[in-house]
């Protein structure tokens, strides 16, 4: 089996407490883009994972697909305001390892937005997206874009971001960058995510904040589990960004 439809199934699996996910697919000029959404009825913001790996994991297949990753544990965190929790998914993939060009094609991009648009829409709550590892590729891609994609959202969190992860664009927004200290993953090196973290804060009028992961365990392969993942602290990782969100809702 090879390693991203692994962690894909890895990913989906997880189990959480949470409600049976709404399935949604977004239409999107001849096709459409899947989500998997989850309400809460108290929720203040609405959070986007935009997923790592090859961004592909069949969500629309999945009978009974629950939260995964850090999104398990975000609304049981201490801090009592609710999220309602969404991924985005795709119906081919996006790339993996060495060609990431999918993620940052203007399609790609316009999919992003109509997902964004779909939520803010039908649940009248600011929107915050959250990219992991390949994801953040996507993030940065959606605000390098044009300066009026920040305008959709209210706050952005990059994770555990791919090496090649780059802003260009003057930016107003509250974001997060959120890596592991000690991420074995090659693909993901510490030292770029503190490079992305110098380029964002010189280029955004708002709040830039940093936070290291510590601690945890590595198990499986390091580019799709482990450390890299937050493997061992995620109820923390979950708290760092929830509590960023709480922060900096208006």
């Amino acid at each position: 089996m090879k390693p991203y439809r692994l962690f894909a199934i890895i990913l989906i699996s997880i189990a959480c407490n949470l409600s049976k996910a709404e399935i949604v697919l977004i239409p999107f000029e001849k096709d459409d883009v899947p989500t998997a959404y989850w309400a809460n009825a108290e929720a203040k913001a609405t959070l986007i994972f935009l997923p790592g790996g090859d961004g592909s994991f069949g969500l629309a297949n999945k009978p009974n697909a629950q939260p995964s990753w850090i999104l398990k544990f975000i609304n049981q965190t201490e801090e009592k305001k609710l999220l309602d929790l969404v991924i985005m998914d795709s119906r081919t993939s996006l790339g993996y390892r060495s060609d990431l060009t999918p993620r940052t094609t203007s399609q790609h991009i316009e999919r992003v937005k109509a997902v964004i648009d779909y939520y803010k829409k039908k649940t009248q709550l600011p929107v915050y997206l959250i990219g992991h590892s390949n994801g953040a590729v996507s993030l940065a891609s959606f605000l390098n874009k044009s300066p009026e994609n920040q305008k959709l959202i209210d706050g952005a969190i990059f994770s555990g971001s791919r090496n090649e992860t780059k802003l260009n664009a003057n930016l107003n927004l509250p974001l997060l960058v959120l890596h592991h200290k000690d991420d074995p993953n090659g693909w993901t090196n510490p030292k770029n995510a503190e490079r992305l973290f110098q380029e964002i804060k010189g280029k955004n009028a708002l709040s830039t904040d940093q936070v290291w992961m510590e601690g945890g365990f590595d198990e499986g392969d390091v580019h799709t589990s482990g450390r890299h993942m937050y493997a061992g602290i995620l109820d923390k990782a979950a708290a760092v960004v929830k509590e960023f969100i709480v922060r900096n809702l208006k």
